[in-house]
C-alpha cells in the first residue's frame, strides 16, 4: 500500500516491497530482496547483483555462486546509483533508519546495523560489520572483513584496514585512532 514505483525500473521474482515505500526511476531490484517499510531507494540504484566474487582454479578465474540476498530493513534511504550486492552465502542487511548517499558501493554479505550514515563515494568491501549509529564520511574506504564499532566515525578519504572501537574517531591513511567522539562530532 502506498508504494511508488519511477519509470524503467527491474523488479526480480519474490521481491517484498514495504508500504509508502518510494523507489525512483531506473532502478533496479534483483529477485528475492526484502524492503522494508517508508524506505526511499533514488534513481539508478541496483540492489541484489552479484557481487565481486571469484577463486582460481587451473590458471582461471571462477565466480563464486551468490546464493544470498539482501535484506533493507524500514526507513532506510539508498542513494542514486549506489549499489549494494546481494551476499554469497548469508543476505546483505542494511538495518533501520540507516541512509547511504549517493554513489556508494556495499559489497556482499556486509552487515550494516541501525541510523547508520554512510555519505557519498564511499566503498564499503565484503563481510564487512557496520554497527549501530556509525558516520562514515564521504570517499571512505574499508577493507573487508572489518568491525567498524558502535558510534563511530571514519572521516573523510580515510581508508580503513583494522578494525575500529566504539565511539571513536578514524582517520587518514591507513586510519588511525585520533580521538574519542565528542558531542560537536555530528
Amino acid at each position: 500500500e502506498g508504494v511508488v514505483i519511477g519509470n524503467g525500473c527491474y523488479i526480480g521474482k519474490n521481491v517484498v516491497i514495504g508500504e509508502k515505500t518510494k523507489i525512483y526511476h531506473n532502478v533496479v531490484i534483483n529477485s528475492g530482496v526484502r524492503i522494508g517499510k517508508n524506505c526511499c531507494i533514488k534513481s539508478g540504484a541496483v540492489i541484489g547483483e552479484e557481487g565481486y566474487g571469484y577463486f582460481e582454479s587451473d590458471g582461471k578465474f571462477q565466480r563464486v555462486f551468490h546464493s544470498g540476498s539482501v535484506v533493507i530493513e524500514d526507513n532506510v534511504d539508498i542513494g542514486a546509483n549506489t549499489c549494494i550486492d546481494k551476499g554469497t552465502i548469508h543476505n546483505t542487511k542494511i538495518g533501520e533508519g540507516s541512509k547511504i548517499d549517493n554513489l556508494c558501493h556495499i559489497a556482499h554479505n556486509v552487515q550494516i546495523g541501525k541510523n547508520v550514515s554512510i555519505i557519498a563515494g564511499v566503498i564499503v568491501a565484503g563481510s564487512t560489520s557496520i554497527l549501530d549509529n556509525a558516520y562514515i564520511a564521504p570517499g571512505a574506504i574499508i577493507r573487508n572483513q572489518l568491525s567498524i564499532g558502535k558510534g563511530g566515525i571514519v572521516g573523510m578519504g580515510s581508508v580503513v584496514t583494522r578494525d575500529t572501537k566504539e565511539c571513536m574517531v578514524y582517520t587518514g591513511v591507513p586510519a588511525k585512532t585520533i580521538r574519542k567522539k565528542g558531542k560537536e562530532n555530528l
